[in-house]
């Protein structure tokens, strides 16, 4: 016997907006509707459903246990519904005019650029748009479906999952980073050994980034503990804040031409040290389908066999 659902997709919609938002204005702009139209459907949620969601205190309502409840199931379900809207359209020959993005900060220095322009060539008529954020992140907005494509850090168990199809792109290496102007390590302790990095003061990611793993996959060669002083949720933000010469950072080898140009000098690890970081593209399994998100993927392995040419060490795309 089938159960008739007592409420619309649209309500359900700006329900799970708010709580991820717990603004009514922003909730509004992201829905485009005005801010009373928000109070409205979360009030006529309530009706459909014959309970209370919500406490009001004073121009905010605080989700009570059942809008929990609510939330974590409906998250999932929508999820599944937008995922098959888009099996559909892919499967009717529809190509949608915006491919959203999700990218790691650091691959806004490199891969990124090189696709707004050679996609744009490609498929001037789909509009790539970028969305930054961690691994972690990422990953979950992907599992939404509030992205098509994800460029990410990952490993071979990247591969293994059933629900996603990964296409290795190439392989990076962190380097041990200072500034230019602090003290620079010797020509004898170079490439860095375990004993020089023990001696540093680290700043870092925080964890959720793929960076981070890495990071202490290094670490954890140490055999002790390691000082770090700050962590930061932008790859960015911390390698302007090295610039104050008193800490040190593991940050990618394909960031060594940008981060001198910004007073900061890198160097190699020693090899038992070293743990390079695959840069993987990631997409639901029936999006691989999508002509516009072939199209990207053919783009991505072109820039990964220039990487290659150029001589760094990766193991490629396959």
């Amino acid at each position: 016997m089938n159960r008739r659902i007592p409420t619309t997709i649209k309500r359900l919609e700006i329900f799970i907006s708010y709580m991820e938002q717990t603004n009514m204005n922003q909730v509004a702009e992201a829905m485009d509707i005005n801010t009373l139209s928000v109070y409205r459907s979360i009030h006529a949620l309530e009706e459909d459903l014959g309970c209370v969601l919500f406490e009001k205190r004073g121009r905010s309502l605080v989700p009570l246990q059942a809008a929990q409840i609510l939330y974590q199931q409906c998250v999932s379900a929508l999820s599944d519904l937008s995922r098959a809207i888009d099996n559909t359209q892919i499967s009717a020959g529809i190509t949608p005019k915006k491919i959203r993005v999700g990218s790691v900060n650091s691959l806004t220095i490199d891969l990124v650029p090189h696709l707004l322009k050679a996609y744009k060539d490609r498929r001037p008529d789909v509009q790539l748009e970028f969305h930054s954020g961690s691994n972690s992140e990422l990953v979950e907005k992907l599992k939404r479906s509030e992205l098509d494509v994800l460029m990410i850090y990952g490993d071979h168990h990247l591969e293994n999952n059933t629900h996603h199809t990964a296409m290795k792109l190439f392989d990076d290496e962190l380097s041990f980073t200072v500034a230019q102007s602090s003290e620079q390590p010797k020509p004898n302790q170079i490439p860095i050994q375990a004993d020089y990095l023990k001696q540093q003061s680290y700043m870092t990611l925080t964890q959720g980034f793929g960076l981070r793993e890495t990071f202490d996959k290094v670490m954890a060669k140490l055999d002790g503990k390691v000082d770090i002083h700050s962590e930061f949720s932008s790859i960015f933000g911390l390698s302007f804040a090295l610039k104050s010469g008193a800490y040190a950072a593991l940050l990618p080898l394909r960031l060594a031409e940008i981060s001198e140009q910004i007073g900061l000098k890198s160097y190699p690890l020693a090899p038992e040290l070293r743990e390079s970081h695959g840069i993987y593209l990631l997409m639901n399994r029936a999006s691989e389908h999508n002509p516009a998100i072939r199209a990207l993927i053919a783009e991505c392995r072109m820039y990964s066999l220039r990487w290659q040419a150029s001589g760094h060490t990766t193991e490629g795309a396959q």
